[in-house]
This record gives C-alpha cells, structure tokens and sequence, in this order.
C-alpha cells in the first residue's frame, strides 16, 4: 500500500518535522536536492533513453528555474551540486514573488558565492536539461503574469524537463491544472506521492515519477496518515488463499443474474471474468434465449433461465440460494421484468449483493430501496450512473472524486465503486482507495462487466466487501495492462481484459506473491 498525500497532508508532515522532531528544514532542503541530484546524473549516463541525443559531463548544459520559495531552494541546492561537479549550470531567478523564504535566501547567498551565473531574464540558450524549481505543492492559486509566461516558454522548450517536488501548476490535490503548468519528462517527489500526481489532467504533466526519501520519520507519516492510497503488486497477498486440500466449492459459489432478451455478452463477460479470478462454481441466471451463447462460451458455468415474470421468481429465489455472492444489472435492461429482480434480490438477498450497470439505473429511480437491507452491498457506477444515483452532475463530481465516493458510501451503506480513469473505491470511512492500474485501451464496452464479475468472484471466496471492490479494481487494471502489451490500445476488446487475469495472478499461490 502507498499513502497518496494531499498538499494540507504533506505540508503537516514537513511542519512537524521541523517543528516536532527538530530536523532543521535546511537538512530536509539539502537531501531534497541530493535526490534531485542523483537523479539527474542517472539520466545524464542514460539521456538516450530519452531520445535527445548523448551529452554527459562538463558538456551538458542545466537550466535551473526558480521562484523565492522553498521549492526554488530546492532548485538552488540543485545547481550548486551540479556546479560543483562540473556541469554547466545557469539559474533564471523569476522574482515575482512579493516575499522571499529564508531557505531561498539562504540558498540564493550561496550561489551568489560560489559565482553561479543567474540571470533576470530567461536565457536564450540552449540547454540539455531544464529544472523546475518554480512552485511546490503549497500551490493554492492559479498561475497568472510572469510566472505565466515563463512556463510557457519553458514547455516550448527542448531538452529533458525535470519538475522538483511537482511540476508548477499541478495541483497537489486534486490534479487540476492552476492556470498553467510545467509538463515534465520526470518528477522528482519527496517523501510520498501526492494525489495530484495520481489524477488527470496533472498525472500526464509528471512524466517519469520518482518518489525520493529525504529523511520525514515513519513516525510523522503514520501520525498524519493520508486519506488517499493505492496498491501495489505486494498487495496481492491480500488475495483469498488457495488450499491443496480444497474442492470446487472451497472457492465460492457466484450467482450471476445478467442478460436479457437482447443482450448475451455482459452475462458471459461477468461469469468468464469470476472464474478467471478464482470462483470456484459459477451460475448464470439469465433470460432463456442466451442459454446456447453462454453454454457455448462460458461451458464451465451452469445455468438458470427464465422466460416471464413467474420463471423469473423461481430464477432469483435459485440464486439467492445458490450464491455466496451474488452479481445482477449487466445487460439486465430495464423492463418490468428486471426492476421485479433487482426489487427481491435488494429486499431479500442476505449475503454480498454487488449491483452494476443496469441494475444501478434501476436503482437510481427508488434509492429508498437501500435502505432496510441486510447484507453487505457493493455499488459500481461509473459517473454518468453515479450522476443517475445522486442527481448531481458529472462534472461536480469529477472534480472531487475522493470525497464524493466516501459520502456516497456513508450516506447509503455500501462499499462504492466510482469508476473513472482513477477509480476510487470506499466504504465510508477515511480511508479511500485510488487504483493506479489500467490504461485507456480498456474505454471499451465490457470491461464494466468484466470487473464486476471479478469482484463477485473475490467476495465469493471471502474477502470483505471493502477489500474485494480494492482488489477486484486494482487486478483489473493489471490485467488491461498486460492486455495493452499484447493487443495495443486500439485493438483491445473486454474479452482480452478476462482472458489476462491468469497472468497477472499467474504468479501469486496460497496469498503469496512469488
């Protein structure tokens, strides 16, 4: 698990830091910029990798751009190290702050010094590499006049840019952009990732992230411990354990009720998906004229139809049953028919219901429905259902798609899936989970019905509700990005996201990730 800090979260762990431990700020200051600095020298032992051609030594030219704050300190230090060592070091000091740090004065001393060329005015030369050392993550208003002007210029620049901290102009936050921003081939961050970095538009504006320690006590991140986190690959040994001496039904039972007279493929998508994850019995439950389609490809699950509305009682009541977890919506429609559905399975079912696609429409028109349940509920909508769900627009929720997620969780009490390029997953409390995998070749009908299967197929075998929506979304995302590396993103369909997930999961047995 990685904390993914806001600007309020990260300045509260550098104020206490300072003011707690008694680490003088000058000392974080200065391994900031040695991070930066040994970043830098990689990059100028690899700078083909980039595609800018071979310089190294005292003939790579360093372009470091700063304002009066501590992030232009940061720039500082940095240019004096790369002086130090022999590059060819110019600093362009913008100057259109009313107030200078004592860090940057400090800093800015030194430099004058040591005779580091600084300039007033942006030079015309050319550089190899360009240091954004403008504004850190306490950011709070757009960029305007000068400090405008000048990032422009610097992205229509060539070299290899390398933001400090953030690129200037992101947001730390909320990803948003401040006017404008510095569109960097590498960030050098401190500490722990910010959110910012994580949410579009600012993700595209950071290029290569690298997360540098600088010496922030663990003691200090726990006590402030970010809202926001995401996943990584250690976090599969959160996966429900796989036992020797086990059977089909030691993985769970998964009741699917999808499909309707029209629509076959999101039944087969959910059900093929379970199964790739783990499920050990998989039944479909589904109008009778997709019996052959899923017999044909998914021949592993066993069926259920129903034709009319008393066939349809006698379906769910199987199912409800049968499950150990149950999944209905995909491709449901939305007839008479299907609201009778949803209305027993939420009235009546007492064990994990994860309701998605259709099924969240039909919601959508009686929320009071929620209300009286018993048993866990996981919710899966995209913005558009979740504009449906709430009635409040698209676009404000987008731009707060952590704290709408978590009120949303709270308000109804269920675990919700907000889907996004960024999907956020809560169950009402603090915490919420961002999922960083994934790729835009999985903006393809399907994917939807592919993850709620496997999310059904994680409850199923156990795991809490929280933690399956987590882990369903994260594995998800791994599998289209080994879909991505085999199909491309344009040729990508939700069958190759389904038939991926052995692979990314290829390598994880009894919970351990070998």
């Amino acid at each position: 698990m990685k904390y993914l800090a806001s600007s309020a979260e990260m300045q509260e762990i550098d104020r206490r830091t300072i003011e707690e431990i008694g680490i003088p700020g000058l000392v974080l200051m200065e391994r900031a910029a040695y991070a930066v600095f040994l970043e830098l020298e990689k990059m100028v032992a690899c700078r083909t990798s980039f595609g800018h051609g071979e310089t190294s030594g005292a003939m790579t030219h360093f372009l470091i751009v700063a304002e009066g704050g501590n992030n232009g300190g940061d720039g500082l230090a940095v240019a004096r190290m790369l002086y130090e060592k022999g590059y060819h070091v110019d600093v362009y000091y913008i100057g259109g702050l009313k107030k200078e740090s004592d860090s940057f004065k400090k800093q800015m001393d030194i430099i004058r010094q040591l005779e580091i060329p600084v300039y007033s005015e942006l030079p015309d030369g050319t550089y190899d590499f360009i240091i954004d050392g403008i504004f850190g993550v306490g950011l709070s208003r757009d960029i305007t006049g000068i400090q405008l002007d000048v990032i422009n210029r610097l992205n229509n620049m060539s070299g290899i840019r390398v933001a400090i901290d953030i690129p200037s102009g992101v947001n730390s936050t909320t990803g948003s952009i401040m006017g404008a921003a510095f569109r960097a081939d590498v960030t050098v961050t401190f500490g722990l990732l910010k959110a910012g970095m994580v949410f579009y538009p600012g993700s595209d504006y950071c290029g290569k992230i690298a997360v540098a320690q600088i010496g922030f006590p663990s003691s200090v991140m726990e006590a402030v411990k970010p809202c926001l986190y995401t996943y990584d690959t250690e976090d599969l040994k959160q996966l429900p354990a796989r036992r020797n001496a086990s059977n089909k039904g030691s993985y769970g039972r998964v009741a699917v009720i999808a499909g309707s007279r029209d629509i076959s493929g999101a039944a087969v998508f959910a059900a093929k998906a379970a199964y790739r994850t783990g499920s050990g019995l998989v039944k479909v439950y589904t109008h009778e004229r997709n019996r052959d389609i899923i017999c044909t490809l998914v021949p592993e699950a066993l069926i259920m139809t129903y034709h009319d509305e008393a066939s349809a009682v006698s379906a769910v009541s199987d199912a409800m049953a049968y499950g150990d977890a149950l999944l209905t919506g995909p491709g449901l429609g939305k007839d008479a028919l299907s609201h009778a559905i949803l209305a027993k399975v939420v009235s009546e079912y007492k064990k994990t219901l994860i309701i998605d696609a259709d099924g969240l429409n039909i919601l959508a028109e009686n929320m009071d429905l929620l209300k009286d349940r018993e048993g866990d509920t996981i919710v899966t909508p995209h913005l558009k259902e979740m504009e449906r769900l709430s009635g409040i627009a698209v676009h404000d929720i987008k731009g707060k798609l952590p704290e709408f997620c978590r009120e949303f969780a709270n308000r109804y009490h269920v675990v919700c899936v907000l889907k996004d390029a960024r999907t956020c997953v809560s169950d009402g409390s603090c915490g919420v989970y961002v999922n960083t995998t994934g790729n835009n070749g999985m903006s393809t009908g399907g994917t939807g019905d592919v993850l709620a299967g496997m999310i059904a197929a994680l409850s199923g075998m156990g795991a809490t509700s929280f933690e399956a929506a987590k882990l369903g979304v994260y594995i998800h995302g791994l599998a289209g990005d080994y879909a991505l590396q085999e199909k491309g993103s344009y040729g990508m369909i939700a069958g190759d996201v389904a038939d991926s997930i052995p692979y990314v999961l290829g390598g994880n047995r009894n919970g351990q990730n070998i």
